[in-house]
């Protein structure tokens, strides 16, 4: 039997520190190392920030329902929200090099996790990610 852990929060910036102190653990448990317990909770951290942000417009009375599960080869995450859908074109447009403030969450979450996908559907957006624990020998 493998993991699953859910939670619905309100697209309120407050509440994810709750979710940090969650995603850490669960990464652990699965079997990842302090550092790579830290970039996934950055990475999920910094798509929940861009949903509140972009998606609700920095509102907070949407809702975000996040899933994280243990896959056989490592974890798997699905957020949704019924907020505003992302423009597909301006997801990582902002250059690296550039010296404008913020806009690398896209960059940190395509950096950490293997997979990354958006999708507008009829039940909202959705945002999958998946990250592969590799077995060391």
């Amino acid at each position: 039997m493998s993991l699953q852990l859910k939670f619905v929060m309100p697209s309120d910036p407050r509440y994810l520190p709750v979710v940090r102190g969650a995603i850490g653990p669960l990464a652990a448990a699965i079997g990842w190392d302090e550092s790579d317990c830290r970039a996934i909770t950055l990475a999920l951290d910094e798509a929940l920030a861009n949903i509140i942000r972009h998606a609700y417009h920095s509102r907070a009375d949407g809702l975000i329902e996040l899933e994280c599960r243990e896959s056989a080869d490592g974890l798997e995450v699905t957020l949704l929200d019924n907020g505003e859908a992302p423009d597909k074109a301006k997801i990582c447009a902002r250059a690296m090099a550039c010296d404008q403030p913020g806009g690398l969450g896209t960059h940190i979450i395509k950096d950490v996790m293997d997979t990354v996908s958006y999708q507008a559907t009829p039940a909202g957006n959705r945002f999958v990610a998946t990250k592969r624990l590799r077995k060391t020998i």
